[in-house]
């Protein structure tokens, strides 16, 4: 009694049975798309030719199955054909280590990049790039390790929309592209993708060419003789654009002892006008080279009266300065002064540049309470877009006079390095030889 119809039970059941069916092919149908998702690569952006994708590196398998098909002769000369299939192998070899390894953290460090016509279609041009430092603190780089297109799509442009995609990918980042072309065809192809030589950072290392005024700023420093000093004011014909003066003060906590955490303050004088700076540097170690973050605006007040007594920075409220110097330990009168420095600054347009980039070479001369002479040097300041005509420029200039000037690898943080070592860090710095006349 109360109990359903014999029939209705049959026609629930059979009901209850689709219902499962039905959910569990629906439960197939999706474990097929996303594991046909997971063997396609990530879609990262779509343009007017194709889109570019990137893939883990447990997906060595289905590139190399598409490389597997690249070993034949495409469009171009014999040596384009050779190089293109030298770089297939190379490539080959590459995944195919990734992919026999039973632990893919072996080869954390690559990054694949692809280029296809359609999302779903197979790869028209294959890309393996590794992270690298770039010896310029504090840019990293994106090397560009191999680049290859698939036979059929062999100067359709598809390479170079992989290129094009890479150094966007390197400065979302905050990265730069670097190649090396291995033969002087490359290279003639690597200046027509905009590519340009920097050598003053490496003899073989080329860096993408772009004008947007967007892209982040780096920094050079070049590290000057006395003579070499002279020889510089003396090769402009031409006043000053501008002059300034700028004290630094650098601070750390006293229970810091080998300062591996700094705060630096700015206060920068030109004419009527004054601002104030603060950032913080740290270190892994003593030894090791300080990594400097984004420099604040403050107000100019507060930075001289933390100039004047450090235990001021209690009351500021600086981003820069929340949590400094707050390890175990701590104690009254917290902070102490590492040193403090003056600095002269000339600034000149760089010569060889065009006017309207705006890039212009600041002569310095730093001063030290108990050092007799200044140390000299020249700073620069442009876009990463920019950097090879710079680097170019600022050492056919420097060539041009018989100016011996190093580049420093680290340049902001050359003055606390000037102040740390009173002056000492001026005898590390290897001056290149002058070019034969």
């Amino acid at each position: 009694r109360g109990f359903p119809p014999p029939h209705a039970l049959v026609a629930g059941a059979v009901g209850a049975a689709c219902v499962r069916r039905t959910g569990q092919v629906a439960m197939r149908s999706t474990a097929v798309k996303e594991k046909e998702r997971e063997a396609s690569g990530e879609l990262l952006a779509e343009f007017e030719s194709g889109c570019l994708k990137t893939w883990r590196l447990e997906q060595a398998p289905r590139l190399l199955s598409w490389l597997d098909t690249w070993d034949t002769a495409g469009r171009g000369g014999q040596e384009t054909n050779f190089w293109r299939r030298r770089v297939v192998m190379a490539m080959q070899q590459r995944l195919q280590k990734v992919a026999d390894s039973e632990n893919s953290s072996g080869g954390a460090e690559l990054q694949i990049y692809s280029v296809h016509q359609t999302p779903e279609g197979q790869a028209l041009a294959i890309a393996v790039t590794s992270e690298r430092p770039l010896g310029l603190e504090p840019l990293r780089a994106l090397h560009l390790d191999q680049i290859a297109s698939s036979p059929e799509a062999a100067g359709k442009g598809f390479g170079a929309a992989l290129l094009r995609g890479l150094v966007q990918r390197a400065q979302m980042a905050q990265q730069l592209l670097v190649l090396e072309p291995q033969s002087p065809e490359l290279e003639a192809y690597f200046l027509r993708q905009r590519f340009r030589p920097a050598k003053e950072l490496d003899p073989y290392l080329w860096i993408p060419l772009d004008l947007s005024p967007q892209l982040p700023r780096v920094q050079l420093r070049y590290v000057l003789q006395e003579e070499d000093h002279e020889r510089l004011l003396a090769a402009f014909k031409r006043p000053p654009e501008w002059t300034g003066v700028t004290e630094e003060f650098f601070l750390a906590s006293r229970q810091d002892t080998s300062a591996l955490e700094v705060l630096a303050l700015r206060v920068f004088r030109e004419g009527v006008r004054r601002t104030g700076a603060a950032w913080r540097m740290t270190r892994a170690s003593p030894a090791a080279a300080y990594q400097a973050q984004a420099a604040e605006e403050v107000e100019l007040a507060e930075a001289m009266a933390v100039m004047r007594s450090p235990e001021k920075l209690e009351e500021v409220a600086w981003d820069c300065a929340q949590g400094f110097g707050r390890g175990k330990g701590r104690l009254p009168g917290n902070f102490a002064g590492l040193g403090r420095c003056s600095v002269y600054q000339k600034a000149y347009s760089l010569p060889g540049l065009a006017p309207s980039l705006g890039v212009e070479m600041v002569v310095e001369a730093l001063e030290l309470q108990m050092r007799p002479d200044p140390i000299y040097s020249i700073s620069i300041s442009c876009t990463v877009g920019i950097l090879a005509e710079v680097l170019e420029a600022a050492r056919h200039f420097l060539d041009s006079f018989h100016i011996r000037a190093a580049l420093h690898r680290n340049p902001n943080a050359w003055d606390v390095e000037v102040v740390q070592s009173d002056g000492l860090a001026l005898a590390s710095m290897e001056m290149p030889p002058l070019p034969r006349d």
